[in-house]
């Protein structure tokens, strides 16, 4: 996989607060505001689907491929063995709080074509989600 961007941004919450926040797909517009809606299809464990609804965009899904609570949710995109699209949000104790990372990974042969085009699109658009949801958790 190619790093394709990463964002990083400190909370005053600890982990699990923002994990609650992370998984409730309802609220995701709160803090991604490219995005409408996220919602689990059948728990959130690795394997499983979640469907993403981003503005301007058909609803998609995405396999879940760590679901680690209170630590990493990661998602992946993929077109069959040819191109994939991660991205991934990792949650560290930093104090009291915690620091969020996002990431937006690339891979297979074909991913100059089909998915890195919509990772550098999201890598413009998703930039400050990690800062937003930190404060919106912060606040709460």
């Amino acid at each position: 996989m190619e790093l394709i961007a990463t964002a990083v941004a400190r909370s005053a919450a600890a982990p699990a607060r923002v994990w609650e926040r992370l998984i409730d797909g309802r609220r995701w517009r709160e803090w991604s505001p490219a995005t409408d809606w996220m919602v689990v299809e059948e728990g959130l464990v690795a394997g499983g689907f979640v469907t993403v609804k981003r503005r301007r965009s058909r609803q998609t899904a995405w396999r879940i491929e760590t679901a680690d609570a209170h630590r990493r949710l990661a998602l992946l995109l993929t077109f069959g063995p040819a191109a994939s699209l991660r991205i991934a949000w990792t949650l560290e104790p930093d104090g009291s709080g915690t620091l969020i990372s996002q990431t937006i990974e690339t891979g297979g042969r074909l991913r100059r074509w089909l998915t890195d085009p919509q990772a550098r699109r999201g890598a413009v658009s998703w930039c400050d989600d990690p800062a937003r949801l930190a404060a919106i958790v912060a606040a709460e």
